[in-house]
């Protein structure tokens, strides 16, 4: 574990570094934004035929980062549940035993910061989608249902590729996280488990502008910060719900109720590559 590089992420102020990261990928600096996202484009070889813009329309990264896609780009499958994001499906199970990595497991309830609300998806499943810089970074609603509550869980912004999900612990229960929480009707819940990484500047959703993380204005003295609608917040499967503005990882969890609905939730679909639409039911 005490590799040079470990020591050195541990040291480092991983929550100012990625914002200040992420206030650098917004600058609209003349010549050099334009550069730098050209740069990204290509390193990471974006796919711009599916973008709703060319390349030549973003003026820095972080535009081209959370670029939309062209209409019709992502079918919605006619499935109860669908694939909030594009990525890759690396877990899923049971969450008695949410797996992290080979050998790394670790809680519902200390990923929630919440035991009571940990106890409302008792035998429910979970999965766990990766995405990479490459990727599409909006994150789109996975069922039909409202919107009855979020949470921001402050933490540190650990790197959450390969290597650091098989050697660090807890990982997904110590970065900073925000998390949606869905009623799919006739006791069907879901939640949306947003989880921050090392330059990811921000997390934000669409259906409030308050809850952004990593921006300095979510408290950071409480261990986990609750919200609840005042009007009702009503989403359909693949309406945008919010974003990444860098890459990270999103944590399904379906309670019983939505699980038994659909025997064959998140089967077959470990360590394959998703996109926002696909059947995950």
């Amino acid at each position: 574990m005490n590799t040079p590089f470990y020591v050195f992420m541990k040291l480092l102020p991983k929550c100012a570094v990625s914002r200040a990261f992420g206030f650098l990928t917004r600058l609209k600096l003349p010549v050099l934004s334009i550069v730098a996202k050209n740069w990204f484009a290509s390193y990471y070889k974006l796919d711009m035929q599916e973008a709703e813009f060319s390349l030549e329309h973003y003026k820095n990264i972080s535009e081209l980062f959370i670029r939309h896609l062209k209409e019709g780009a992502r079918p919605i499958a006619n499935s109860e549940v669908v694939s909030p994001v594009d990525g890759v499906l690396s877990q899923s199970g049971p969450v008695e035993n949410m797996i992290q990595a080979k050998g790394k497991t670790y809680t519902l309830a200390s990923l929630l910061r919440d035991e009571k609300l940990a106890e409302q998806f008792a035998h429910g499943s979970f999965a766990t989608i990766y995405l990479a810089p490459f990727n599409y970074h909006r994150i789109h609603c996975p069922v039909k249902g409202k919107v009855i509550g979020a949470s921001y869980c402050p933490g540190t912004l650990w790197p959450v590729n390969k290597g650091s999900v098989e050697r660090i612990e807890g990982l997904f229960c110590i970065n900073e996280r925000l998390t949606t929480h869905l009623d799919c009707g006739d006791g069907a819940e879901m939640l949306v488990v947003k989880v921050g990484a090392t330059n990811v500047g921000r997390i934000a959703v669409e259906y409030e502008p308050s809850l952004l993380t990593n921006a300095g204005v979510l408290s950071k003295n409480k261990s986990r910060l609750d919200w609840k609608p005042t009007q009702e917040i009503w989403m359909n499967s693949g309406q945008e719900l919010g974003r990444f503005e860098m890459g990270s990882t999103v944590i399904l969890v379906a309670n019983k109720v939505l699980k038994e609905r659909c025997p064959e939730l998140f089967a077959g679909k470990i360590s394959c590559a998703v996109r926002m639409g696909e059947r995950l039911s």
